[in-house]
């Protein structure tokens, strides 16, 4: 495997995802004004998608399109007849995010088979690199809709008619990457997603890998409080209908309640309100509307269910307050899903066999991969995030874990392609 032939790449595509266009190397050169902005259908979606299948065309793969805009480039193997191994992830990026949430494995699937190619590895199987659109959400307010659609979770029709906070819908954001191919799950045996952990234990426990036995259930709520829009100057506060307040009281029952419930199950538990819009957001302006997203995880269902039945009930409590009105809508909801035990086997093989440290674990973070696991035997790699940050610009993982990751993942497509 060449090591710098991967960093170029994975530094090229870094410097395709942001506006000044800077090629980072180095823990070091990370700032501010470094992050990605690769939305989902943005130019630098389309720059990075060009870069991409060039390079899939140089190493000689069948690049394919299918009808929501998920790439695939495909080498085939030696039994026309079996069932492929499929690794990938996906491009987009969040707002100002990280160098490698998504392209490492995306550039690290198609390393892998670079080096199966020039090593003259003989497999049975066809190995399919996957690139999943839109699976961040960044751009059209719905994460995975890539693997949602491939894996009949939601309709072509729905994926394609996701909305934009331009009004532009999906289906005509895909600058030429939407064809008329249609993959077919049955045809694939295995899935495999190499992606940084977006966490701390690996950095912070000195793990090289990390390997996922199940993915944490997700789900997204969208809340309207709308209250009465009016002076700040001369509405008296026993007469005011203020949205706002009404919303930094779910703000804290959020953390306050997620709190509770993480101390009760001694689990994964986790709830956010990353997403908080006043309206119409002026110093000297009651508030008359706020929109809040709200972010629930955990790999156990009921406590999900349990949390979303407690905002509901808060929500529902503020609507009874006369001049209030409330509204609150499910946007994502994702089970909890779990790897192939197959699968999670040959990885640990692989990096037993490459003598590095791994440790089984779950994903905090939702993933293609647990789109396909209901249809595919799957398993994801996980590399260590330096300091434990994802979702900013100074996301980072060392060259040496990538080169470790990328060579589980190449010795575990072998095995499962054999």
């Amino acid at each position: 495997m060449a090591l710098e032939r991967l960093k170029r790449d994975l530094v090229k595509m870094g410097s395709l995802g942001r506006h000044n266009g800077s090629m980072v190397e180095s823990y070091e050169e990370l700032s501010v004004d470094n992050g990605l902005w690769r939305l989902e259908g943005s130019e630098l979606s389309k720059a990075s998608k060009d870069y991409l299948v060039q390079k899939m065309k140089e190493a000689e793969l069948k690049v394919r399109y299918d009808s929501i805009g998920n790439i695939f480039g495909r080498k085939e193997g030696a039994d026309p007849f079996k069932k492929a191994v499929m690794s990938g992830s996906h491009l987009d990026s969040v707002k100002n995010g990280g160098q490698f949430d998504g392209p490492l494995g995306v550039i690290g699937a198609l390393e892998a088979v670079r080096t199966i190619k020039e090593e003259g590895f003989e497999h049975s199987r066809p190995i399919e690199i996957a690139v999943f659109v839109g699976e961040e959400g960044s751009a059209f307010e719905r994460g995975l809709v890539g693997s949602e659609v491939l894996s009949g979770n939601i309709s072509l029709e729905q994926g394609l008619n996701l909305v934009n906070n331009e009004g532009e819908l999906l289906k005509n954001a895909l600058s030429g990457y939407r064809g008329n191919f249609n993959l077919d799950l049955a045809d694939i045996e295995y899935f495999l997603e190499l992606h940084p952990e977006q966490g701390p234990v690996l950095d912070t426990e000195g793990f090289s890998i990390g390997i996922v036995e199940n993915i944490t259930g997700l789900s997204w709520l969208r809340v309207v409080i709308e209250g009465e829009e009016n002076h700040a100057g001369t509405t008296p506060m026993k007469m005011r209908k203020d949205a706002l307040v009404r919303a930094a009281d779910l703000v804290t029952f959020v953390h306050e309640k997620a709190q509770e419930m993480a101390e009760k199950t001694a689990g994964s538990f986790v709830a956010t309100v990353g997403k908080i819009e006043a309206h119409p957001s002026a110093t000297n302006i009651i508030p008359g509307r706020v929109e809040l997203g709200i972010d629930i995880r955990d790999t156990r269902l009921d406590n999900i269910e349990t949390f979303k039945e407690a905002v509901n009930e808060r929500v529902e409590g503020f609507g009874r307050t006369p001049g209030i009105k409330t509204k609150c809508e499910l946007l994502i909801n994702k089970p909890p899903s779990l790897c192939s035990k197959e699968v999670i086997e040959t990885v640990a093989k692989a990096a037993r066999e490459l003598d590095l440290a791994a440790i089984k674990m779950s994903s905090g973070a939702a993933h293609d991969a647990q789109n396909l696991a209901g249809k595919v035997k799957t398993a994801m790699i996980f590399v260590p995030s330096v300091n434990g940050i994802s979702h900013s610009p100074w996301e980072w993982t060392d060259w040496d874990d990538v080169d470790k990751g990328v060579r589980v993942l190449t010795r575990a497509i072998k095995e499962l392609a054999r």
